[in-house]
């Protein structure tokens, strides 16, 4: 569960991938269907590399780290809010409470899952909130669904949650890259 060099230089990756994959994805869905649309496919396949990261490094704080670096890189652009260096503090927030809810439910079985839906509902009533303190233009389409859109994207990231374990365990466990991480 400790640190090392190769897991910091894994969540790294992995927080780069996360950040080139939801601004090339989420734009490229925006394009396509116009906006709006791009948060519900970018939240299942950003939560399932951030659950990649995290049974790789295996590692406490591994959520912190990664999410904190994904917003960190995310500064300049729409992902995870509105641009600008406030969003670190959604990215931390986001982060400490996936490594909560994993560290209170001991790492058991569903413990990932229950944290990828618990931090990705909070993710977007964090963003909801720094939208409204910036009296952001699109503040109001997000007002009408702020009730029920938690329990949406929570949802969404559960699935996320749920395809990047099974990845995991299928694709990578055994794998060198993996136990050379982790040893």
């Amino acid at each position: 569960m400790k640190w090392s060099i190769k897991k910091l230089i894994a969540a790294s990756f992995f927080a780069a991938a996360i950040f080139g994959l939801a601004f090339i994805l989420g734009n490229a869905i925006t394009t396509a269907f116009g906006p709006g649309m791009s948060g519900f496919v970018s939240t299942i396949f950003t939560t399932l590399l951030i659950i990649i990261s995290a049974k790789i490094t295996l590692s406490r704080g591994i959520f912190t780290f990664t999410v904190t670096l994904f917003t960190i890189l995310a500064i300049p652009t729409n992902l995870f809010g509105p641009a600008g260096v406030q969003k670190i503090i959604i990215g931390l927030i986001t982060g400490l409470s996936y490594d909560i809810v994993w560290e209170l439910l001991k790492r058991k079985k569903h413990s990932l899952k229950i944290a990828a839906f618990v931090a990705t509902a909070i993710s977007l009533v964090l963003v909801y909130f720094l939208m409204k303190y910036l009296n952001h233009p699109k503040i109001n389409s997000l007002a009408s669904i702020i009730f029920w859109a938690p329990l949406v994207y929570g949802a969404l990231g559960t699935i996320g949650a749920i395809i990047g374990e099974s990845i995991y365990e299928k694709y990578l466990k055994n794998s060198s890259y993996v136990k050379f991480i982790q040893e």
